[in-house]
This record gives structure tokens, sequence and C-alpha cells, in this order.
């Protein structure tokens, strides 16, 4: 059994959680990115498909008046725990393409014989520029940014005491970004020198920002997909 620390946004965290139990671990959450919906007007359609490469951004549709008809519009998802998020909300057409952006776009390239237009729901923080890659095979794709991640800023307390108390053996990283708001709550470098657990990224990417922080004991999974991340455990 490990003590683990999940550094995700809460509802993924809670996710994890579950998949943590199940393999006999502890898991205690401290989200190193605080998720906050936009409330804007969504660009008019008619749309051909939607995009999403976030589950963060399928629960910013929750609430919205045009999530009906959102529902009924087919979508394509980047992992397969966001395209199973996005059947369980209603969605009734759902592909999930590759791992992530890129993937996506190598799919899009094979598959999409005829030009789509398409909405892209995403974060206002993004690596990469999905929109121009699409472009550049004659599909139109519209940008909208439904929601903001703030980065944390301090632990948690309970966070603080455990790792005090040498009650965390791991830490799962699962993006640059998060990663950062890991170092900063840390202290930066001899924070992270302190600090002795093992830090389980979903990438190498995400290792790479943790290893020139000064974090001695770290590794990556061998695809970026959580089962990957877990069996580093």
């Amino acid at each position: 059994m490990a003590r683990v620390l999940v550094t995700r946004p809460i509802e993924e965290a809670r996710q994890t959680v579950l998949a943590l139990e199940q393999r006999g671990h502890r898991a205690l959450i401290d989200p190193m990115l605080e998720i906050v919906f936009r409330a804007d007007p969504l660009p008019a359609g008619p749309f051909d498909v939607l995009i999403v490469t976030s589950g963060n951004a399928l629960a910013a549709l929750r609430q919205r008046r045009e999530f009906e008809a959102l529902a009924a519009t087919p979508l394509v998802a980047v992992g397969r725990r966001t395209g199973a998020a996005a059947r369980a909300m209603g969605f009734a057409e759902v592909e999930t393409l590759g791992r992530d952006v890129t993937s996506l776009v190598a799919h899009v390239r094979e598959r999409w014989r005829e030009p789509r237009r398409a909405l892209y729901l995403a974060g206002a923080d993004r690596s990469g520029d999905l929109a121009t890659d699409l472009a550049a095979f004659d599909h139109d794709v519209t940008l909208s940014v439904v929601y903001e991640a703030h980065q944390a800023v301090q632990f948690r307390p309970e966070t603080a005491s455990a790792f005090a108390a040498g009650a965390v053996d791991a830490v799962l990283h699962y993006s640059a970004r998060t990663a950062d708001a890991f170092i900063a709550c840390a202290g930066g470098e001899a924070g992270m020198a302190r600090l002795d657990v093992r830090h389980l990224c979903l990438s190498r990417k995400v290792a790479e920002v943790l290893r020139r922080a000064g974090a001695a004991r770290v590794a990556f999974a061998a695809r970026p997909e959580e089962d990957a991340l877990l069996a580093l455990i």
C-alpha cells in the first residue's frame, strides 16, 4: 500500500482516488489547479462536430442552456476517460481519437475526408494551436474558451502536515502546469530537495519540469494514460 498525493483538479482527482483505492492505496487530494467555468456565450452554430481535449471542458457545459443541442452534436474527445465522461453526460455520438492533441490531429488528417466545421471547447491555457493545425487540412475550427485554471499558491494544511510527518510516498503529476504549481507550493528548489517522495508523471515533459527543479526520484509513464501512470506506484 502506498500513500499517494493527487494534484489534479478536484473533479478529476476524485476519479483518480477511486482508482487508487481499488488498487489498495491511500490517497490525499490537493489540486494544484482550481477550475473556474466561464459563462461567455458560445459561438453560433451549427457545427458538424465538437472537440474537447479535457474533462474540464465537458464539465463546463453541464449547466449551460445550450447543453441539449450540444449533446446531439457528434463529439471528438482526446483520451479514453474524456470520451467515457462525454458518454456518461449524454452525448449521443462520441469518438475518442488518440492520447493527446498531436494524436488527434493525425487521426483527423486520416479520417476526415471532407471539410468540417468544428467547435473546439477548451481552457484559457493551451499548448499548441489546434485550430491552425486543422485549418491546414481545410477544416474550420472555432475556439471557445469555457474554463480557466488558476494555480495554487500554497499546499492545503493537511498536505503540509502529511509531508512534515513523512506520510506521503508518491505524488502524481499530470501536467507541466500543475508540476510548476507544486514546485512553487513546495518552496522552489530548496523545498523540493527536502521532500523525500517519488514524483510520478504522466509524460516525459512533466518529468523534466520536476527534474529541473531538483526532484531526485522522478519517473514517467510508458504512455500518457492514467493506467500507465498508476502502474508506476
